[in-house]
């Protein structure tokens, strides 16, 4: 898929913005939890715009979805920590729902970009059994001199 670089993408400039948050986030998590649940939320953020660019590398395009599916089976993964964080208390409802929101945006946007990788459907050209041939008479010259 070499074209524009994978920078580019406003869903890898996205999720790249959503580990910066993730850290500042997990910074004000227990001390216990550094490498529990707050190194699982880190190494989950970071392997979305990884998986992106290495999807948006990939020359055959069904390699391509498959890497922005693991992408987005990776943001299921943090929503999934993002419901423990609520329920452990280390992230208040504000904060919580603002993830969420974020997550979806960008599933939206990793559901866009495998839209994208479809492949056109070209028509199949029949069989030559399927084939008919049409003749047809010649029409009539006429003169042009009248």
């Amino acid at each position: 898929m070499a074209h524009e670089p994978f920078e580019k993408l406003a869903v890898w400039q996205r999720s790249v913005e959503l580990v910066e948050s993730i850290y500042q986030l997990t910074r004000e998590f227990p001390a216990d939890e550094k490498s529990g649940l707050a190194a699982a939320l880190r190494r989950t953020a970071t392997g979305i715009p990884a998986k992106i660019a290495d999807a948006d590398g990939q020359e055959d395009p069904a390699k391509a979805q498959q890497g922005m599916a693991a992408a987005r089976g990776m943001i299921r993964e943090l929503q999934t920590y993002a419901v423990i964080c609520r329920r452990m208390r280390f992230l208040g409802y504000m904060t919580y729902s603002s993830l969420r929101r974020r997550l979806r945006k960008i599933d939206g946007m990793l559901l866009h970009q495998i839209d994208l990788l479809e492949p056109e459907e070209v028509p199949e050209m029949p069989d030559a059994s399927e084939v008919k041939v049409v003749t047809t008479k010649p029409l009539p010259s006429r003169s042009l001199a009248a």
